[in-house]
């Protein structure tokens, strides 16, 4: 009988720590707030916008690979920077806490896409990657790196 107690109890704390994800708060991260800009592999510009709730409002990202080049330009975006981590048992500890990305896919994955990604390694330093796939008459470019700086 005590086996199921302490079962019974165990299911009951884990069930409550699921269902209470620590959410980073944007103080714990640093403010990242702000526009960022730098530079692809390719020597092309990147730059994007976070907004005070520490969401990704807008992505620029310049492209040049096989004769084709150009801007691909996201607005009106909300992109979470903040991860849903759910730690078992709770709460999650700072370094998690702290932890700030995002991505983003245009496009379909089975058609003309780019994907970013993007990892907030210091509070005034980004880096990630990037691809382009599919794109008519210029192919696929995938896995290129990119570093951003807050300005």
């Amino acid at each position: 009988m005590r086996s199921r107690a302490r079962v019974g109890a165990l299911v009951v704390c884990v069930s409550l720590s699921a269902c209470n994800p620590t959410t980073p708060s944007p103080s714990s991260s640093g403010a990242l707030d702000g526009q960022w800009s730098g530079t692809t592999a390719q020597g092309v510009p990147i730059s994007f916008s976070v907004a005070s709730n520490q969401k990704v409002t807008s992505i620029s990202v310049g492209y040049s690979f096989n004769g084709c080049s150009g801007i691909q330009t996201y607005s009106n975006l909300s992109l979470d920077t903040a991860p849903t981590v759910i730690c078992v048992p709770g709460p999650c500890s700072n370094d998690i806490s702290s932890f700030r990305s995002f991505n983003y896919l245009a496009g379909s994955p089975g058609g003309p896409s780019t994907t970013i990604n993007g990892l907030f390694v210091l509070g005034s330093r980004a880096e990630g990657q990037v691809a382009f796939r599919d794109y008519p008459g210029c192919g696929t470019a995938a896995g290129i790196g990119w570093t951003a700086s807050k300005q």
